[in-house]
């Protein structure tokens, strides 16, 4: 029974299925967008004018985001609405500070000097040459309650013993 049919009549039987399902489906689902495309230059509004819509007047919406028929939601009772720097997770006040300020600036200084010690092979000496650029700079961390903190830092960082009295006379 297919040795009836030509190559030629198999194809054109193909494009003709496949281009009346596809226009079934852009007529069923694609049909606003098949009308724009057809209709450039022409408004949708203006295809159906009304007799009454002199008479209406335009919602002016102060909010950029749509309200709905009925309004804008009631937030519920007790929430309020704060911006991303208000939000945070079961820290305590001094958790904000302990991440930006002076402590961390130190920590930073101090891998940046036990690094170019590591790279160059540095000593005991070098360290607390460098170490006084850093009591330069920070001269206020003496007597910061976290002194005990960088201390340890220090001594768990350096590839030399210092003593605690060495660790105490740094920062003064």
């Amino acid at each position: 029974m297919l040795a009836q049919f030509t190559w030629q009549e198999f194809w054109l039987a193909i494009l003709l299925l496949t281009s009346l399902w596809y226009s079934g489906i852009i007529l069923c689902y694609y049909r606003k967008e098949f009308n724009l495309f057809f209709n450039k230059g022409s408004n949708p509004k203006e295809l159906l004018p009304h007799r009454w819509a002199d008479q209406v007047e335009e919602p002016t919406q102060k909010h950029e985001e749509h309200q709905g028929l009925l309004g804008a939601s009631k937030p519920p009772v007790g929430a309020s609405t704060v911006s991303m720097g208000q939000i945070s997770f079961g820290q305590d006040e001094n958790a904000k500070s302990e991440q930006l300020g002076l402590i961390p600036d130190v920590l930073q200084e101090l891998k940046e000097i036990f690094s170019i010690l590591e790279k160059e092979d540095g000593n005991k000496q070098d360290f607390f040459n460098m170490m006084e650029m850093v009591r330069a700079k920070y001269g206020q961390i003496g007597s910061n309650p976290r002194i005990v903190q960088i201390n340890q830092f220090i001594s768990e960082h350096a590839s030399f013993h210092l003593s605690k009295e060495e660790l105490e006379n740094l920062w003064d």
